[in-house]
């Protein structure tokens, strides 16, 4: 006598197989989703950085002609304030000083001015002439240092990473 059809239990055991394999599938893909999501967040932390570096770099290697001035200060937390005139603007070809420090909110920011910053001297018209640049967020500490010919850029994150380049 031939067989024609499956019996109930063959039926049973091919699905419960089946049900076991899609379960190791389903938690395969669950790992992979995160796994995907963990990185895409790490790359896009290091292309922040990266930027952030390459405007750094952008606005140190353009001085204006007659114009070397780089002035490293304080503010009343210990963070440096960064100035310097250069002539890579992003926001008006005559707004040739740049600022970098941390506000308040522990932002970095970039403040592209036409005239130079004076942290105790700020009014309307400063800000009316400048524009102010979020460069990256959650910053604990920015300290820049000049030991011979070179500057060293040191940013730490709440986070407790880091940031160290130099130019």
């Amino acid at each position: 006598m031939t067989k024609k059809a499956f019996s109930l239990i063959e039926v049973l055991v091919s699905i419960a197989l089946f049900s076991i394999v899609l379960v190791f599938l389903y938690d395969t893909l669950d790992i992979s989703t995160k796994s995907n999501q963990f990185y895409a967040k790490k790359l896009q932390i290091t292309k922040d950085k990266n930027h952030i570096k390459e405007i750094l770099f952008l606005d140190f290697i353009n001085p204006p002609k007659n114009s070397s001035t780089f002035t490293i200060t304080k503010d009343k937390n210990g963070n440096s304030i960064f100035k310097l005139q250069t002539n890579n603007m992003y926001h008006n070809p005559f707004y040739s000083y740049i600022t970098y420090l941390l506000d308040n909110k522990q932002n970095l920011v970039r403040i592209e001015s036409k005239k130079e910053f004076n942290k105790d001297k700020l009014d309307d018209d400063f800000f009316d002439n400048s524009y102010i640049d979020i460069l990256t967020e959650k910053v604990k500490k920015l300290k820049i240092k000049k030991k011979s010919s070179k500057y060293y850029f040191y940013i730490e994150y709440e986070d407790t990473s880091t940031m160290v380049f130099s130019f």
